[in-house]
This record gives structure tokens, C-alpha cells and sequence, in this order.
């Protein structure tokens, strides 16, 4: 049986990327003033973050239908029976719908796979599943396998600037207001129990304190070497590896990624927000 992967720009890859993966890729889309551009495609990470540190307010969507429509299509024709797709969480995105519903026009067999997350644990999880597929495993044991790490995993995030938020509707327009003026700094969390949607964990007054509280959930969940563990920024690289060296010290590990928050989360987050993933490595990738 001839397996794909299928997944989107939520996780950092560029179609760029992905091809050199071996992976097929979908574009989300970066909304501004009147245009529409294809993320990973057309409009790069850092044009994204110049927007916000301009002042813009970006917004986000699906990746075109007909775009879907003939991925799937091109998949059907190069011999492929059956697709495994790693999207951007379903609790955030509807682009998991419109490729079930494309794949059934297409007559392709599909399974979805939710990470209830993106950026780098959905990055990780496409990796995975492709290094499975080269192993030889069955869909069911590669699916088994990503979920048991899905299972295990939670992004945590610390943004900088509640606006962005406010306009996404993440929260009322009086609570980001007052969180501004009185410098609270909400820790939201991302995973399997919030359903894939953002989450308030807790609320601090300062970043600092948001930071040491984010790391003290890591090591009270005891993550070590057995996972995945990435620093993220919204283009505040000193502040990131900052974060990044207290997360590598405090847990005692050295193989803390550091990473760009990806321009469809920014879009939402604001520049200067900083975030953590983790994820139980998969069983039998070496990565």
C-alpha cells in the first residue's frame, strides 16, 4: 500500500519544505487589507511579522478549496491508495473539513490525524509519520503510534501583547484592555484536553513570572529526554534564546529547539510573544 502525507503551513513547513520531505503540503492563507496570500508559498515568515510590527492586523483562513481539490487530485494520480493528513489542530481550523470533503470527491481513501496543535509539534508528528511510512508500517500502527504521542504533548503560550488577541476574539475587548493596563500576562495552553482550542492556564504579572510558571509545568509533568521540546518566539530572538537556555538549565536537557512562531498563530498572538512545546517522542523514530 502506497501511503502519503498530507499536512499544512500551521506546522513551518514551506511547500519548499515539504517537497524536500517528500511530503504534500496545503496553504493556509494570510488575509491583508485586499489581498490574499498562500502561507509558505507567496508571502514569507518575516513580511508576516513586519505587518505586525507595523501595527496591521493580519487575519487567517483555509487553504483555497480548488488548492485542496488538486492536491488531492495529484496525489489520486501519482499512485498513492491512501493519505495520512496532520493539519493544524481542528479546534483552531477548518481546514481538516474541506479535506475530508475533497477526498471524498476524489475518491481517496483519508485519515486525519488531529495534534490538537501546531508549529513544531505538528512539524514533528509530519516527520514522523513520513520516517514510519519509509519503515514500512501499516496505516494503523503509524496512526497508533502518532496518537500515543499526541497523547503525551501540550504547547503553552505567553503573548506579549493582548490586541491581537482582542481582535481574534480570544478575548473580550474590556479583559484585554484591563490585562494591558494592569501588565497581566496570560499563560494560554493548546492540547488533546482544551480540544485543540486556546486555553487561559493561569495569569501572572509579569513576563518573567509568566516564564518561570510556563517551566514549572514541564517539570512538574517530568519531560526529559523521552520528548520533543521546542522554544518559540514571535520575532523576539534575544528574549527566545533567553528562554530557551532557562528551559534547557531547569530541565536539565540540552536538545531545547528554538523556533519562529508560525505567521498563521502570529497572526493571532502578536509580535514578542514567547511559547513552549513538548511532545513524547514517537515510538521507533529516531528524530
Amino acid at each position: 500500500m502506497k501511503i502519503a502525507i498530507l499536512t499544512d503551513s500551521g506546522s513551518g513547513l514551506t511547500k519548499k519544505d515539504a517537497e524536500a520531505l517528500g511530503v504534500h503540503f496545503l496553504p493556509l492563507q494570510i488575509l491583508h487589507e485586499d489581498k490574499q496570500y498562500l502561507d509558505g508559498i507567496d508571502i514569507e515568515l518575516q513580511e508576516v511579522y513586519q505587518y505586525l510590527e507595523d501595527g496591521c492586523m493580519p487575519t487567517t483562513s483555509m487553504p483555497p478549496m480548488a488548492y485542496v481539490e488538486e492536491t488531492l487530485q495529484a496525489i489520486k494520480k501519482e499512485g498513492y491508495d491512501v493519505v495520512i493528513c496532520i493539519p493544524i489542530s481542528l479546534g483552531l481550523s477548518s481546514t481538516a473539513s474541506i479535506i475530508t470533503a475533497a477526498a471524498a470527491e476524489a475518491k481517496i481513501q483519508l485519515h486525519v490525524v488531529d495534534c490538537y496543535t501546531t508549529c513544531d509539534n505538528q512539524k514533528y508528528l509530519v516527520k514522523a509519520a513520513k520516517q514510519l511510512v519509509e519503515q514500512g508500517l501499516d496505516v494503523e500502527e503509524i496512526i497508533e503510534r502518532l496518537e500515543e504521542a499526541i497523547a503525551d504533548s501540550n504547547t503553552l503560550i505567553i503573548p506579549d501583547d493582548l490586541q491581537h488577541l482582542k481582535h481574534g476574539g480570544r478575548l473580550t475587548p474590556m479583559a484585554a484592555t484591563l490585562g494591558s493596563l494592569l501588565k497581566i500576562k496570560p499563560i494560554l495552553q493548546l492540547n488533546r484536553e482544551t480540544d485543540g482550542k486556546i486555553d487561559v492556564f493561569g495569569k501572572v504579572r509579569t513576563m518573567s513570572k509568566a516564564q518561570q510558571k510556563a517551566i514549572d509545568i514541564l517539570i512538574e509533568k517530568g519531560v526529559n529526554f523521552d520528548y520533543v521540546v521546542s522554544c518559540l518566539h514571535a520575532n523576539a530572538g534575544k528574549e527566545g534564546q533567553i528562554f530557551q537556555q532557562q528551559l534547557q538549565q531547569q530541565l536539565a536537557i540540552d536538545q531545547v529547539e528554538i523556533d519562529n512562531i508560525r505567521a498563521v498563530i502570529a497572526v493571532h498572538t502578536g509580535i514578542g510573544c514567547l511559547g513552549i512545546q513538548y511532545i513524547k517522542k514517537v515510538r521507533g523514530v529516531d528524530m
